[in-house]
């Protein structure tokens, strides 16, 4: 861990605080100086691997050098293959099979070379481009330079989880405050959000009545636990909630178990009526209703967003370090483009229980490319192409792909320009989590008729990574897209999400659970409808279309349950 020493003296600190600790502190330790070194300490404890790519792209953004460019697409190619025959590796390692064992050799040759190589390439971007180095690896902000990147309207929550309590900050340009809860220490977080997920979870639902077959097929949904989400807010948000209550847009940074869980499932209220009733659901008053909401990797996160990953010097925050140059880049203008769109994949399975996808990436593969049979015998999606179909009328200058010309190879090669210059790019597909075996989570396109390495009908999140874009928004309209890459202890965000930003999206919407198709299509269009009723610039727009997509499906009483509308998250920039 990072700075795990600081990190300590910082909780300890708090944690002293707190509990009304009697012996006298240092001069110079206040309750303010206590509550600005924890919140630093708190940020080197939860530095993540999404929060590294950020860092990554806008580092190599900001620095503006052809050169340092092609050095550093080429160490972001190298990271992707290492990472992918160490995964090849893990699999051969189990196999006894006399080819893996052959393979296996192989595998750690190119493994090898291929960490040679990364490790002189970053000798020489140390030594051509210090800059770039300092800035990939970000330090923790403080509350002051946290509070100058905040706009008016925003508030911050910062939520760190430890095994003897979650100790809490909120930020915001005018105030801060910190708070710490023994009763929700790591092991009993866990239990409450395991308990809630298990609602959420069209998989763990027990048979029953029907409600809407078009997520939990035929299968009555577990209540949501008002009380025990009511608890949650009351013991995280509730104490420091003045701190940002009149603000518009709250911007969360959590970590571990909680990660998991999207807070704007939180209830504000003691809960009245049945969990079971839709009417007492829709009545319940939730976070998403008071805020529109966003989450970050990491606090630093903000000044890559708002410092380093923007086009326009005259868009950076008055917050930034003073003395950053406008980009040098020698690029050609390019013409924007509105949206790209990716989705509806021709797959033969019947639609009979259309969630976007719920399977593991390992039920799919076939040693390192994907079974075309498998992923042929998937359910075909028909929200998927209504929503699509939405969206091409709705932006008819732009590029769609539906059906038939939804290939990897159309994503990586045929419309790579297009994607490069699109403002909003969708993929509305099934997404499939990592497996056990170390297949890697992805998104399902039109498969082949035979598999190859340029398409084998799914898009890996190392292939998506591979992807240039300067898209403001990455709409990944499928499910678990917010999952771990499957390492062992994996960070929620690491996967899919982590690629996106790997190749240059400013924001992310992604998925906890496995989402309906019929509710999504209405989440998803409603979402864009809103944002175009809005300008461009307007201070968290992106926030706000996903508050507007959760309130058009929640209208319908059969999606009250917070399974159907709360699974998405935003991430990244609000707007």
């Amino acid at each position: 861990m990072r700075g795990g020493g600081r990190f300590w003296l910082g909780v300890l600190a708090v944690a002293g605080l707190l509990l009304g600790a009697r012996q006298a502190p240092p001069i110079a330790d206040t309750p303010e100086t206590l509550r600005a070194e924890a919140f630093e300490a708190a940020q080197w404890a939860i530095a993540s691997d999404a929060a590294d790519a950020l860092a990554r792209v806008s580092a190599r953004f900001a620095q503006g050098d052809d050169d340092l460019g092609r050095l550093a697409e080429e160490r972001e190619a190298l990271i992707v293959r290492r990472d992918r025959l160490e995964r090849a590796l893990e699999r051969h390692y189990a196999s006894t099979e006399a080819a893996d064992l052959a393979a296996r050799t192989q595998a750690q040759s190119e493994w090898e070379a291929a960490t040679g190589r990364l490790a002189t390439l970053d000798a020489d971007i140390e030594a051509r481009f210090p800059a770039y180095s300092e800035l990939t690896s970000p330090r923790a902000l403080s509350i002051a330079e946290t509070q100058q990147l905040l706009r008016p309207d925003e508030g911050l929550l910062l939520v760190l989880v430890n095994p003897e309590a979650t100790y809490v900050w909120a930020i915001t340009r005018e105030k801060a405050a910190w708070t710490r809860s023994e009763a929700m220490d790591e092991a009993r977080l866990k239990v409450t959000v395991d308990k809630l997920r298990l609602s959420l979870s069209a998989t763990a639902a027990p048979r029953g009545d029907d409600i809407d077959p078009t997520l939990f097929a035929g299968r009555q949904p577990t209540p949501f636990d008002r009380t025990e989400s009511w608890r949650l807010y009351s013991e995280l948000v509730l104490p420091v909630e003045e701190t940002f209550k009149d603000k518009r847009t709250l911007i969360t940074v959590t970590t571990g178990v909680l990660s998991t869980l999207p807070l704007s499932v939180l209830v504000t209220a003691p809960p009245q009526g049945n969990d079971a009733d839709p009417a007492a659901l829709g009545a319940t008053p939730w976070l998403a209703d008071r805020y529109a909401m966003a989450a970050l990797p990491a606090v630093s996160s903000l000044r890559s967003l708002r410092c380093y990953l923007v086009r326009d010097p005259a868009d950076r925050s008055a917050g930034c370090p003073p003395g950053l140059a406008p980009a040098s880049r020698n690029e050609p203008r390019i013409e924007p483009l509105r949206l790209a769109a990716f989705g509806a994949p021709l797959l033969a399975g019947a639609p009979a229980d259309p969630t976007r996808g719920a399977a593991a990436a390992d039920t799919v593969m076939n040693g390192p490319l994907a079974d075309v049979s498998r992923l042929k015998a998937l359910p075909y999606l028909r929200g998927s192409r209504l929503e699509l179909e939405t969206l091409k009328a709705r932006y008819p200058d732009s590029v769609v792909r539906i059906g038939a010309e939804a290939t990897e190879r159309a994503v990586r090669r045929a419309d790579a320009d297009a994607l490069s210059r699109a403002r909003f790019v969708v993929f509305s597909t099934h997404g499939l989590m990592a497996g056990s075996a170390a297949a890697e989570p992805g998104l399902v396109m039109t498969p082949p008729d035979q598999a190859t390495e340029a398409d084998d009908g799914y898009l890996s999140a190392s292939e998506a990574a591979q992807l240039k874009l300067s898209a403001e928004f990455v709409v990944l309209s499928a499910c678990n897209t917010a999952a771990s890459d499957g390492r062992p202890g994996g960070e929620g965000l690491s996967g899919l999400a982590r690629a996106f930003f790997y190749a240059g999206a400013r924001s992310v919407l992604v998925s906890h659970w496995e989402v309906s198709d019929a509710a999504t299509t209405t989440l998803i269009t409603a979402a864009f409808a809103d944002l175009d009723s809005h300008a461009v610039s307007d201070p968290g727009v992106r926030a706000r279309a996903l508050q507007a997509g959760q309130r058009a499906v929640r209208a319908e009483r059969r999606w009250a349950h917070p399974a159907y509308w709360a699974a998405f998250t935003l991430v990244g920039e609000p707007g």
